[in-house]
């Protein structure tokens, strides 16, 4: 079942990068065509650059599943994997976010300044992500702290027992 599994997840994540290379490609395309015709330049251009963010994000994501399922070999049984693997995972969405809604802020100042509730919106939107990953982090550093790292074949003890020898002395 684990070789299925690194098959399995080796194919999506290929799959990933492979639409996040023919997304930046597209994105060029665009760009260089939009350039040549004259036909609004500087739109393709930040049309380009969304469709650049986006595959940036959709490349991390997809190294991010190679990394976490098939390099790693792990099933995040300590607190602390846990917590690294899922603010890696929110830190891509919170920056893509950001970024997208700058871009979308840019695009709406240029037409007419009633566009630029969505951009706003989705500006809040990464800051209350980004808020809500503070708060996870902070909630989450007291188990991580009091769940002692384990490694592999070590078996948990129990904080309030003493070595033999130490009771003795």
């Amino acid at each position: 079942m684990m070789i299925f599994s690194r098959i399995l997840y080796t194919g999506i994540s290929s799959a990933l990068l492979a639409a996040s290379v023919m997304l930046m490609l597209v994105a060029i395309w665009r760009t260089v065509t939009g350039f040549w015709t004259g036909d609004w330049a500087l739109e393709t251009m930040l049309d380009g650059i969304g469709l650049i963010i986006i595959a940036v994000a959709v490349a991390d994501v997809g190294k991010f599943l190679f990394e976490e399922e098939v390099i790693s070999d792990r099933e995040l049984r300590r607190p602390a994997e846990a917590r690294g693997s899922l603010t890696k995972f929110m830190t891509i969405i919170i920056i893509a976010l950001s970024l997208e809604s700058l871009v979308l802020i840019t695009k709406a100042s240029r037409t007419s300044m009633s566009d630029i509730v969505y951009p706003g919106l989705l500006v809040l939107l990464a800051v209350v992500a980004m808020v809500g990953l503070g708060l996870f982090q902070k909630l989450s550093q007291n188990t991580t702290a009091v769940v002692p790292d384990m490694k592999d074949g070590e078996k948990e003890k129990s904080p309030s027992r003493k070595a033999p020898a130490a009771e003795e002395a």
